[in-house]
């Protein structure tokens, strides 16, 4: 099976004869993928807005209810690395249809717990139906996209995805403030089911069998086993990770920062010793994948540390509301979903490197301007700056991605978007808890302007890092061959 697939039916973008014709990314099937995809990150800003909510139905305090976000935040960690084997192993598709369908059976349980347990459990089966979701929803859309529109596609897909997780705050502030914090998980049960109906109507079962992995034995041809082993040890490298990020030097800190590095020896050592580990570790030879890999991670670093900065300046410095922070925090969600196909498409043609240079360096001048005093003084100049910093997170995400993934194996792309997304969430992580370090107890205007100069030089690295992306458009790669 090729990057586009092997199948008897002509897929997307392609005419019968297999030949690459103009022809709109926007497709059902897109809409389907994308409809899956939003789950995630649509579950997640909303929820927010539910947890006084929560906190008051149940009886419970701030620390307790913050368990539905580190619960849900740990799953995802664990689940990614092995969504993407799955995948692999079972067939994209089929793996897509039980994440969605399984997310949406984790909602309704949300939706009538009784106890705080029960919805506790929900997250997690929510997480983890969601990390299903995420990479196979990736890789096929890498599966069904001619390679010379794959930047392109994921630009389409990553705006459908990226406004979702805009407006999140908004719906679900209407959601809850109308039907109470239950409805935000009954309405994910149907975008799960038209999800589910649509990937699994109009995406062909070949598409996804053809490219698992498969091993002879005598005359028999056997499935490629998974690879556990690997998948529990890094199950506790990234548990170890989170421990380390929650309580730093203090507590059981120091033991499980140790304790996670001899861990990580020990999963290289066993990766190194599979043919098909859980995650290939020898990927990271490949500098287009290395500088993907670092530049995502990045990427949401700072990201999520805006998302963490912005909404403490604008309501305790600057005296605005909530909806004041949601409609700032608006000029870096919302441009960086409006540019990303435009980013996409770009890299298509000029190459991958040029477009996630230019994308990342413009991030790192919005940032900067951020840390100056004056870029934070009211809520316009945060909302203008942060959409300078929006424009190059959209630029550079979608062809940033589409590089990660160019030249990858078919029956390895689970394996390498699994790896790819848990890179992307743990760099959520890290820019969350960098923020929160920095400002500790009190909300100072020297505290924002620090947390926003440490986000400008993380930008700065994810630019330095982006030069190890491959520069040669893929039309022009196809042109020459």
């Amino acid at each position: 099976m090729t990057g586009r697939g092997s199948r008897g039916d002509a897929g997307p973008g392609e005419s019968p004869a297999g030949k690459a014709v103009p022809a709109p990314l926007l497709t059902t099937l897109l809409l389907g993928l994308a409809s899956g995809a939003i789950l995630v990150p649509l579950n997640s800003t909303m929820l927010a807005v539910a947890l006084p909510g929560i906190m008051d139905e149940f009886g419970l305090g701030a620390n307790t209810v913050a368990s539905l976000v580190t619960l849900y935040l740990g799953a995802v960690a664990v689940a990614l690395p092995v969504s993407g084997s799955l995948g692999d192993r079972y067939g994209h598709r089929r793996v897509f249809v039980a994440g969605v369908i399984g997310f949406g059976a984790a909602s309704l349980v949300a939706a009538v717990a009784t106890s705080f347990v029960v919805l506790e459990i929900a997250r997690v089966l929510q997480a983890a139906c969601g990390a299903l979701v995420s990479t196979t929803s990736a890789a096929l859309v890498r599966e069904t996209t001619p390679p010379a529109r794959s930047g392109e596609a994921f630009g389409v897909f990553d705006l459908l995805v990226s406004t979702s997780a805009a407006v999140g705050p908004f719906i679900g502030g209407l959601l809850v403030g109308s039907f109470g914090w239950r409805s935000l998980f009954v309405v994910a049960i149907p975008v799960a089911l038209v999800a589910a109906g649509l990937v699994g109507v109009l995406l062909r079962p070949s598409m996804a069998a053809s490219s698992r992995p498969v091993r002879t034995v005598g005359s028999a041809v056997r499935a490629e086993p998974v690879d556990v082993p690997g998948l529990a040890v890094l199950a506790l490298i990234i548990v170890g990770l989170l421990v380390v990020l929650r309580n730093g030097l203090a507590g059981v800190g120091p033991a499980a920062a140790v304790g996670t590095a001899l861990l990580a020896v020990l999963f290289v050592a066993l990766e190194l010793r599979v043919d098909r580990p859980a995650v290939d570790v020898r990927l990271l030879r490949r500098p287009s994948f290395a500088a993907a890999l670092l530049g995502v991670f990045g990427a949401t670093v700072v990201l999520h540390g805006c998302f963490l900065l912005v909404p403490l300046l604008v309501e305790r410095l600057l005296d605005g509301t909530a909806s004041t922070s949601g409609l700032v925090l608006l000029g870096i969600a919302g441009v960086s979903a409006l540019v990303a196909p435009f980013g996409g498409r770009a890299s298509d043609r000029r190459g991958r490197r040029v477009v996630v240079f230019a994308g990342s360096a413009i991030c790192a001048v919005g940032l900067g301007g951020l840390a100056l005093p004056a870029g934070i003084d009211s809520a316009a100049t945060v909302a203008i700056l942060l959409g300078v910093v929006g424009l190059g997170l959209g630029l550079s995400g979608a062809p940033r991605q589409a590089a990660a993934f160019d030249g990858i194996a078919p029956d390895r792309i689970g394996m390498a978007a699994g790896t790819y997304f848990t890179a992307r969430y743990l760099g959520g992580v890290l820019g969350a808890s960098l923020a929160g370090a920095v400002l500790g107890g009190a909300v100072t205007g020297s505290g924002v302007s620090l947390g926003f100069a440490i986000l400008a030089i993380a930008a700065i690295v994810v630019t330095a890092a982006s030069v190890g992306l491959p520069n040669r458009s893929i039309e022009g790669s196809q042109r020459r061959s």
